[in-house]
């Protein structure tokens, strides 16, 4: 009989609460989504702070808004902002051409950037390095000279060892590629810093004239650079393999090895990405974490903190054997060690399921 865990956070206010010696060496996920306590069809923003206080945030596509977003670090603080903005592929709903503010992704918001693009508008608000890969840094070199009015220089890399170092905080946005290759982010005044390492993704990346407002006006899909993955090792030892937009690849399972993945981020939705089903495979055979956060469902998939019935959400949950499944609830915190043991920092509701 294998028993998996399924940890579903319920919202509660951590104001005031104290982390342990313990906890101080975790990293500290918090999903940034459409509504508080809800995980929701729009909903694809992950804040990751590394113990060293490199902060990394994931496609803000369409729930965070803008740079001046309260729920993001004030980009003035001593040690910065946002460090580092990392988009796997230049479709707007990873970007951000709208604000989202119901659960079903349906009422818009009026949107201060929508030709510039969410992710651009912060990392320039921010001063961030911003990482893509594939054939589109000329691309955001344009969009965050929209926003700024200055284009960004190349991020300056410092080689240390065998690692490709770039430094934060900084006073100025640059433009990273990681093609194939790592670069590693490092807190200005620390030793270790936290590596991000381009993985292949499969999926089209190309977007129609006409149904896209990052499209050029031509007759026909535009290429706009491979999709790509991620390997982001933190300096306590966690080390994440992040899907991005991705059908099902056997390549996860060598990532996963010579990484030493202990923490997935899946995207589940069936229609633009891998399924459930398949999610639930690459999980349990290819990646082997410890724990895993289900994203890109692309529908309502909690109500009132608790999991839809009949879901992809749902369906993915009860696929997965033997890694913990933790749902990104927006605004709530999640808290993982090294060994990529993950759970709230807030009071948790733990539920087993037997399965056969």
């Amino acid at each position: 009989m294998k028993v998996k865990r399924l940890v579903l956070l319920c919202w509660v206010s951590v104001m005031g609460v104290g982390a342990s010696s313990g906890q101080a060496q975790n990293v500290t996920i918090t999903p940034l989504g459409s509504v508080q306590g809800e995980f929701c069809a729009m909903d694809r923003a992950l804040l990751f702070q590394d113990p060293t206080g490199v902060r990394i945030l994931t496609i803000p596509g369409r729930t965070v808004d803008g740079s001046t977003d309260p729920r993001l670090p004030v980009s003035t603080s001593p040690n910065g902002g946002v460090h580092v903005v990392l988009i796997d592929h230049v479709h707007a709903d990873h970007i951000g051409d709208e604000f989202y503010s119901d659960c079903a992704g349906e009422k818009k918001l009026p949107f201060k950037f929508p030709s510039v693009g969410n992710a651009p508008e912060i990392a320039a608000g921010q001063n961030s390095v911003f990482l893509v890969g594939g054939e589109v840094p000329r691309f955001f070199i344009q969009k965050i000279k929209d926003v700024s009015g200055t284009p960004p220089g190349t991020c300056p890399v410092t080689v240390e060892g065998l690692d490709n170092v770039v430094t934060v905080p900084r006073t100025s946005p640059c433009l990273g590629a990681v093609r194939a290759a790592s670069l590693t982010i490092e807190l200005s005044g620390k030793t270790q810093g936290v590596k991000i390492v381009s993985i292949p993704a499969w999926r089209a990346a190309g977007i129609a004239a006409g149904t896209d407002p990052f499209g050029a006006a031509l007759g026909l899909p535009n290429f706009q650079g491979s999709e790509s993955g991620y390997i982001i090792r933190f300096t306590n030892g966690l080390s994440v393999l992040w899907t991005g937009d991705s059908g099902l690849i056997g390549d996860w399972e060598t990532q996963s090895e010579y990484y030493k993945v202990n923490l997935a981020v899946v995207h589940t939705d069936g229609v633009y990405v891998m399924g459930p089903q398949e999610a639930a495979y690459a999980v349990d055979h290819l990646i082997r974490p410890r724990t895993v956060i289900p994203e890109h469902t692309n529908q309502a998939s909690t109500s009132n903190g608790a999991v839809i019935q009949g879901t992809r959400l749902q369906y993915f949950i009860n696929a997965v054997h033997d890694a913990k499944v933790i749902v990104p609830l927006s605004g709530v915190p999640i808290s993982c060690d090294g060994k990529g043991n993950c759970s709230s920092q807030s009071s948790a509701v733990g539920n087993s399921a037997d399965k056969k």
